[in-house]
Parts: structure tokens; C-alpha cells; sequence
């Protein structure tokens, strides 16, 4: 391929680099490939006019190569008359690519050179049979090598080795041990060694970390990221937030590993840390590497060769929670009060029909007492609009007179939803956040003063002796939670093992099919059962039964407060009564808060 280049002015030549993997983007690959190639101009006698490099971008993986689309433009518009390489792999991965490539090379009598393999000849048969052969040559390496990738991914899916890849957080860079592990019977803090020990009778195998001095097992170290990952796992059972976590671990100072940013040249930044994101949390405790388990597009495959930072069952529980629909990570979404969505309309709501036909629905106190008349009325008429009962009498005239009588099965309790808002105004002529009726203005309570009471009956509840009795979860019976997870990772060998027959002819791929039907049906029981057993009811982890859940109380998060009110009690809030408490001085700055317009109900504890 090596032949001398077209004659005439000296060529106007454009560089192109490229390195296909350069995570630590330290540019070292193409910064050898310029210089080189920068020589090859000067004995070309070429002007350099542009040096295109593209860094960590392959050329066979079918991406966008936005410097390659430059070089091809430059040579059509003639801003440039050769390329210069250091290999034609540098150019190319693919022998359609190239082909076009090579078309617009002789069309043009372009100047085509690598440092390597000299310059393109394609003035004569052989030469642009050369080339093209070179092309496809170039694309059956390039295939081989993802090929030997995949088969070497294959191997470490069947062992549950590691994978590579960049450093995952709560593990060291070899992606197995644990970051941090300290030994509890030296003062050893490093030196540990990862010990697999494999049961030939169950195909099964148990991972541990060592001490390298003393042979003793290891533990997680207290503020290790693997501590962190493991409490935010608990935590996130519990009840708490994605965005409760990240500030505590902003707070904490707990921050993201470490990681290059790639520019827009191709280049990439020194690694750089910084603080946890709702998203990139969420992302982190949904990995099944957490609990020891190995996955291949998205379908748990097996056990993992690492120790786990947490247990299967907590990781099932995560998953289940973190995923449910109705979780929203939107900021502006975020819960502020503890009743928002909670706490529920106590108004008595029943439908009226006229002689006429017309209808309306008048607004009640509530009562037990399903016969009673409405104490007071604040209507909507049919078309949404509200309406004083004065309004009322002019839009349908006397309710005597129109003979308007009830609905059959139209009487009935809101129970719908409250919500925060800061509409109106207080004393002193200043806002003042209250919970409001997600469907009509029946219900407005001070949100403070709400929560305040809501809150204190709470804690004095969970604070009686009995509270233990009630609301702690009762011994697991059945099968213990270690036999499950051996019998989940059985199965899961056995689903392999039906592929492996039905490969080698042993069996029909309706026993295939049908084997690996009621495998997966029996592993998903598994699963939920581990799921269901994680998933500890919230107020059992709370210091039930003593004073000290009054101090704990303040600690905890608004979103752990929000899902203990809520596995705790029903709130429902009634209507006030009329008129102000005696004593009560308008424009003082005063509040007031009627308990009775409140009522409680104690949920069965589940």
C-alpha cells in the first residue's frame, strides 16, 4: 500500500486521532498519535491545516464521530487535500465506512497516508483491492476482539466475577472489597482478603472478607461509604426519603466517587466529587450488586463473587419501594407538611334534588348520626360554582317551597385528601399556611397548629407500655431467611442449565420452555416471600413503649414522621364550629385550635 502520493502543490493534510478507550482521560494515546503523525507531514512535505482528535469514541461501536464527519467535509469542500493516521484502524472499524470513505479518495485524488502502513495507491487495481481488503480486514479484528469481550463477560457471569468498569460506590476499585472493612480483633484497616468457599453439593458458594493479619472476619468500618449505603438501605425501609438521605450525607460529607467529565473536545476533566443527586442515589441502591447478586440486562443471573453490602431481602424490599409509580423526584413535588395527603375532609357532603329536577349539594357538619340535617350550607351547584346559602335561596328559591329533598344514597363524608397552600391571610395581615380540601372549601385548619396536635398524640400513643405489644412485629416463622436465598440462587443455576441442555440436544424445547416456566415461577415466590420479610412495618423500628421515642421524635425526618402518622392513624379533620372561643381577641396576634374538630382513629397494626 505504500506508493508515492499525487504530484503537484505541496498537500494541505488534516490529522486525525483517535483512542477508542481512554477513561482516564489523560490523552496519552492520541497525543503520541499527533506527534507521530506530525512527522509523517514533514516528510511528506505536507501542511498540517487541522488536527482532529476524538478521544474514548470508537469507531466500530456505530457512534457519532463528530471530528470524522469534520474531516469528511473539509476533504469535499477542498479545505483539505490528505489525512494523515497512524494506522488506517484510526479511520475506520467498519468496511462499509470505509468504502465510502475510499470512494471519495479516489474521486478526488486525495492524499491518503498512515504512520504505519504508508500511503494509500488506489491509481490501480491491486492497490484498491489492497485497501479494501485492509478495510474488511480491520472490521474481522474489531469483531473478533468484541467477540473474545463477550466471551470473557460470559465466563465471569457464570463465576459472578467482577465485570470492570469505573469504581462502584461502597467498593474499592477492584470492585469486590468493601470500602471500608476493619478487622474486629486488630487494628488492621487494610490488607483483607476476599475468601470464596464453594459447596459442591448445592453448586452454591460463600464470600467473605478476612483479615490478612489475624484470619479473623472482617466488618464494615462506622462513616465507610459501605456503612452509608448500607444505612441508606435501611433507611429508605423505614420510611425516609431519597432527598432526606442526600442531605444527610451532604451534611455528613458523604459524596459521589470520584469521576472524569468528558468535554465536548473529547477531552476529559480531573475526577471530581460532588454531592448526592435524588436520581443518582436512587440509581445506586437499586444495584443488585449491593445485595451479592450479579445481573445481565436488567435479569438477576446468579450470586456474586463480592461480599454484599446488605441482604437480598432489604435490597427486594428497596427495589419495591423505589420503584412504585406514584414516587415522584421532582423538587418541586416534595412534601413540606406532615398532613399533606394524609390527613383526610371530615365534611358531610348530601345531594339535594328540587321538584324541577335541578340539584345541588349542600355542605355539612359531620355527624355519626347518618339522618341529621347539615348544620350549616355552603353549597356547589352543579356547575362548580360555590354558593352561600343566601345564594342558594336566590338561585333555587325557599327550600321549603321547592319541596327539594335528599338523594337517595346521596349522603355521604368527603374523605378526600387535604392540601397546603398559603391562601389568605392571618393576624397582622400575613400569610398563613393552612391544610384546605382537595375538592371544595368544606375544611380550614392551621397547618402548624394541626400538626403540632397530631404530632403530640402520636408520640404519647407510641410512648404507653402497650405500644410494644401492638405495634412490634411477631417472631418470622417458617423457613429461615438464609435457606431462602440459597434456594433463590439454586434456581436461578438451574435456569442456566435448562439453556445449557436444550444447547447440547439433551432436551426439547418444550421442556426447555416448560422447566423454565415453573423455575421462574417458583423463584418469584421466593423472591416476594424475602421482599415481604424485609419490608419490617415502620413503627417497629421505633423505640416503642418508653419516653425515649419524645427524644427520637425530633430527629427524625419529615418524611419518617409523615409514614409513622400514617401507619399509625386516621385524621380526619371536621368542620369548625361557629364562631370564636370565648376570650378570644381578634387583631392581638392570637391563635385558636379546637381539638375537637379533629378525630383520630387508630389503625389495626399491620
Amino acid at each position: 500500500m505504500k506508493t508515492e502520493a499525487a504530484s503537484g502543490a505541496r498537500r494541505r493534510v488534516v490529522i486525525y486521532c483517535r483512542i477508542s478507550d481512554d477513561r482516564e482521560g489523560r490523552r496519552y494515546g492520541v497525543r503520541r498519535q499527533e506527534r507521530d503523525c506530525r512527522k509523517l507531514a514533514a516528510e511528506l512535505d505536507a501542511d498540517v491545516v487541522e488536527v482532529l482528535v476524538e478521544n474514548d469514541i470508537s469507531a466500530y461501536s456505530g457512534k457519532p464521530r463528530p471530528k470524522y464527519d469534520r474531516m469528511l467535509r473539509m476533504l469535499r469542500n477542498s479545505e483539505a487535500d490528505g489525512v494523515l493516521a497512524l494506522t488506517s484502524r484510526r479511520l475506520q472499524r467498519r468496511y462499509r465506512e470505509a468504502f465510502d470513505f475510499l470512494d471519495l479518495v479516489e474521486e478526488r485524488n486525495l492524499l491518503v497516508a498512515t504512520v504505519k502502513g504508508g500511503a494509500y495507491d488506489l491509481t490501480t487495481a491491486d492497490g484498491r483491492r489492497e485497501a479494501r481488503r485492509k478495510a474488511v480486514d480491520d472490521q474481522h479484528e474489531a469483531e473478533e476482539i468484541a467477540e473474545r469481550v463477550k466471551d470473557a463477560k460470559k465466563d465471569n457471569l457464570r463465576e459472578g466475577t467482577y465485570r470492570g468498569g469505573p469504581r462502584p460506590f461502597g467498593y474499592e476499585s477492584d470492585g469486590v472489597t468493601p470500602r471500608s472493612l476493619k478487622c474486629p480483633q486488630c487494628p488492621a484497616t487494610e490488607g483483607f482478603i476476599i475468601d470464596r468457599e464453594d459447596d459442591d453439593t448445592t453448586d452454591d458458594f460463600t464470600i467473605t472478607a478476612v483479615c490478612g493479619e489475624c484470619g479473623a472476619e472482617a466488618e464494615i468500618a462506622p462513616g465507610s461509604e459501605a456503612w452509608h449505603l448500607g444505612n441508606a438501605v435501611d433507611a429508605i425501609i423505614a420510611g425516609d426519603s431519597l432527598r432526606a438521605i442526600c442531605r444527610e450525607w451532604a451534611t455528613n460529607g458523604v459524596r459521589t466517587v470520584p469521576r472524569r467529565k468528558r468535554l465536548e473536545d473529547g477531552s476529559r476533566t480531573e475526577p471530581v466529587a460532588r454531592e448526592w443527586q435524588a436520581t443518582e442515589l436512587r440509581r445506586a441502591l437499586l444495584r443488585p450488586r449491593n445485595a451479592g447478586l450479579i445481573d445481565h440486562r436488567g435479569e438477576i443471573v446468579g450470586k456474586a463473587a463480592w461480599p454484599p453490602l446488605t441482604t437480598e431481602e432489604k435490597w427486594r424490599a428497596v427495589k419495591t419501594i423505589l420503584e412504585q409509580p406514584e414516587r415522584r423526584t421532582t423538587p418541586g413535588n416534595a412534601r413540606k407538611w406532615v398532613g399533606s395527603g394524609i390527613y383526610r375532609c371530615g365534611a358531610l357532603v348530601t345531594r339535594y334534588r328540587a321538584a324541577d329536577g335541578r340539584e345541588f349539594v349542600h355542605l355539612g357538619q359531620y355527624t355519626d348520626d347518618e339522618d341529621a340535617w347539615p348544620l350549616y350550607a355552603a353549597a356547589d351547584a352543579p356547575g362548580g360554582k360555590q354558593m352561600t346559602p343566601r345564594q342558594l335561596e336566590e338561585s333555587f328559591g325557599d327550600l321549603k317551597a321547592i319541596k327539594a329533598e335528599a338523594v337517595p344514597e346521596g349522603r355521604r363524608g368527603c374523605r378526600d385528601t387535604v392540601r397546603c397552600s398559603t391562601a389568605g391571610t392571618g393576624a397582622h395581615r400575613k400569610h398563613v399556611v393552612a391544610y384546605r380540601c382537595r375538592s371544595a372549601a368544606h375544611v380550614t385548619r392551621t397547618a402548624e397548629l394541626l400538626d403540632e396536635y397530631v404530632e403530640a398524640v402520636a408520640i404519647e400513643r407510641l410512648s404507653r407500655p402497650d405500644a410494644v405489644s401492638l405495634f412490634a412485629p411477631s417472631p418470622e416463622k417458617g423457613e429461615p431467611t438464609e435457606h431462602l436465598a440459597t434456594r433463590a440462587n439454586t434456581l436461578r443455576v438451574k435456569l442456566d442449565q435448562y439453556a445449557a441442555d436444550y444447547d447440547d440436544d439433551l432436551i426439547t424445547r418444550k421442556q426447555m420452555l416448560d422447566g423454565t416456566a415453573r423455575t421462574r415461577a417458583k423463584l418469584a415466590e421466593i423472591e416476594a416471600e424475602m421482599t415481604r420479610r424485609a419490608t419490617v412495618p415502620v413503627l417497629a423500628r421505633l423505640p416503642l413503649g418508653t419516653p425515649e421515642i419524645r427524644k427520637a421524635w425530633k430527629g427524625y425526618t419529615l418524611e419518617r414522621k409523615r409514614a409513622i402518622i400514617d401507619a399509625l392513624m386516621e385524621v380526619t379533620v371536621l368542620p369548625a364550629r361557629r364562631g370564636r372561643p370565648k376570650g378570644f381577641k381578634p387583631g392581638t396576634g392570637q391563635v385558636y385550635f379546637d381539638p375537637d374538630a379533629v378525630r383520630i382513629r387508630w389503625k389495626q397494626p399491620r
